[in-house]
This record gives structure tokens, C-alpha cells and sequence, in this order.
């Protein structure tokens, strides 16, 4: 991304055109000590302010500067979002014990693909708040990059986290 709102080589663009930000969770939104996070099951305990742990010592870590990341996006009037291939139950049990549920617009956890669970969150949007919402205002940031082609053929921005962009820091660099 560049400031100057023009399309960088990756093919995203700055300068404020997005409306709402879908993020991939494992390997990107947080880290985690074994597989995905359908395997860890609850109960959970907070360790820190962005790792928790499950009885088994299996941990989930927020990548640094997510926090601070949806703060910003909020404050800009931002929808956050999530598409995760994983099981809905210990991963919205995840959510809430890290406490970032509640930056999040209509979360999508199934398994099915990511484009398709960008329509359901654009049209979860519009029926609840009537605000529509173009695939060219959405910004979708995982770290396969398998994900990435289909949502760009759908009309979407989306960027490899660790490839495209390293953290979220830079990010919210590239979106002031």
C-alpha cells in the first residue's frame, strides 16, 4: 500500500477506501503452540494480556499490535471481521477469553471458503445496519496464500500477512 492512495505491486490501496477488514485467525490474527485452533479445547485462562491456555498447555497469542490495530480501525469507523476455517465453538470461546470479540462484525468460523464468508459478513452488515459494502472496500489479510486468489477474483484487497505486510504495526502504518 502507498499513501498516496495508489495500488502498491500487491495490490492494495491506502488512503482510507476500506470499509471493513476480514482477518484469517490462525497463524495470523494470533499464533498458536499446536495445529489450528479447533484442537484447543476450553476451559481457558488468560496468562497475559494477549496469550491464553487451556488445561493441557496448549496456548493462543494475539500477534503483536492487534489490539491497538482494531482500536484504530474503530475509531476510523471500521468494520472488523473474521474468516476462519475452523470449528465455531472453541474458537468464539477464544475470542471472548482474549477479549477481542467485541471489536467483531458478524464473525464468520466455518469451514468454507473465505470469499464466500466475506459475502455472508457483507450481507449480515447491510441487513443489520443498511450500509452496503463493495468487494473493492474490503481488506483481507491471511497468511495462506492459497486464500488470496479468490478473493481477489471476487473483487476484494487481500494481502499475505508475513509476505505482504510483517505485523500489524506496519499496517495501521499503511492505513493512516
Amino acid at each position: 500500500m502507498r499513501r498516496n492512495g495508489t495500488k502498491s505491486p500487491n495490490g492494495a490501496k491506502g488512503n482510507g477506501r476500506y470499509r471493513l477488514f476480514v482477518f484469517d485467525l490462525d497463524e495470523t490474527l494470533w499464533t498458536l503452540s499446536d495445529g489450528i485452533t479447533s484442537v484447543m479445547a476450553p476451559p481457558f485462562r488468560r496468562t497475559s494480556r494477549d496469550r491464553v491456555e487451556n488445561d493441557h498447555g496448549f496456548w493462543v497469542e494475539l500477534q503483536p499490535g492487534v489490539r491497538e490495530l482494531f482500536e484504530f480501525l474503530k475509531r476510523k469507523g471500521g468494520y472488523i471481521s473474521i474468516a476462519s476455517r475452523n470449528d465455531p465453538g472453541p474458537t468464539l470461546a477464544l475470542l471472548e477469553a482474549l477479549e477481542i470479540a467485541r471489536y467483531l462484525d458478524f464473525p464468520q468460523i466455518a469451514w468454507r471458503p473465505k470469499e464466500r464468508s466475506i459475502g455472508r459478513i457483507i450481507a449480515q452488515i447491510r441487513k443489520r445496519d443498511g450500509v452496503s459494502i463493495k468487494p473493492e472496500e474490503v481488506l483481507f489479510i491471511d497468511d495462506w496464500p492459497e486464500n488470496i486468489p479468490p478473493v481477489r477474483r471476487w473483487g476484494a484487497t487481500a494481502i499475505i500477512f508475513g509476505q505482504d505486510i510483517q505485523s500489524y504495526d506496519e499496517l495501521m502504518r499503511l492505513l493512516r
